[in-house]
């Protein structure tokens, strides 16, 4: 009978504990090295597919610096606009973020819990990485796997693409609302 009460207890708890997810993850890269070009003229993006409505928690992301000079980046979440990078969603979705050199793995993350950014269900959006400023000039690792839809700026428009994404993962809590 006890045993019956403990997992009838866990099985409570686990039906009845804050759903926390990761709503996109590509796990580590395979090389630091090869990735992305962020600078002046380059920047891309990752798609996020939203299943339900959440509120954004954190962002780890694999990016290297190639030198000592400064190398800030912008990190953003971003609505689609028919298939490419639009708008903020929020004025908060935006942060400055400076990559050290030299970086032992590269993980780098921002933490968003106090930021209340909402991500609504059925929506797409785009997690962009790009430049800082003039001298920065920074690799965003490739994914481990192949076959993310993702888009590149180049030449003053963003081209979507699918293959490698930027290695890194995006965490969110849902948000459940009574009846």
């Amino acid at each position: 009978m006890r045993r019956y009460f403990i997992i009838l207890s866990f099985l409570c708890s686990i039906l009845l504990n804050q759903d926390r997810s990761t709503i996109f993850n590509t796990g580590s890269p395979p090389v630091l090295s090869e990735g992305y070009p962020i600078n002046i003229n380059n920047s891309v993006a990752n798609k996020l597919m939203i299943p339900a409505n959440y509120v954004l928690e954190a962002m780890a992301f694999y990016v290297t610096a190639t030198s000592e000079t400064s190398n800030n980046i912008i990190v953003s979440i971003r609505e689609d606009n028919n298939g490419v990078p639009g708008e903020l969603v929020t004025e908060l979705a935006q942060w400055d973020y400076n990559v050290t050199y030299p970086a032992t793995n590269g993980y780098n993350l921002i933490v968003t819990t106090d930021l209340c950014i909402y991500l609504d269900s059925g929506n797409s959006y785009w997690w962009t990485i790009q430049a800082g400023n003039l001298q920065t000039d920074v690799i965003w690792a490739y994914s481990s796997a192949i076959g993310y839809q993702y888009a590149s700026f180049h030449n003053g428009e963003w081209a979507p693409a699918l293959g490698y994404a930027g290695a890194g993962g995006v965490w969110a809590e849902q948000i459940l609302e009574s009846p």
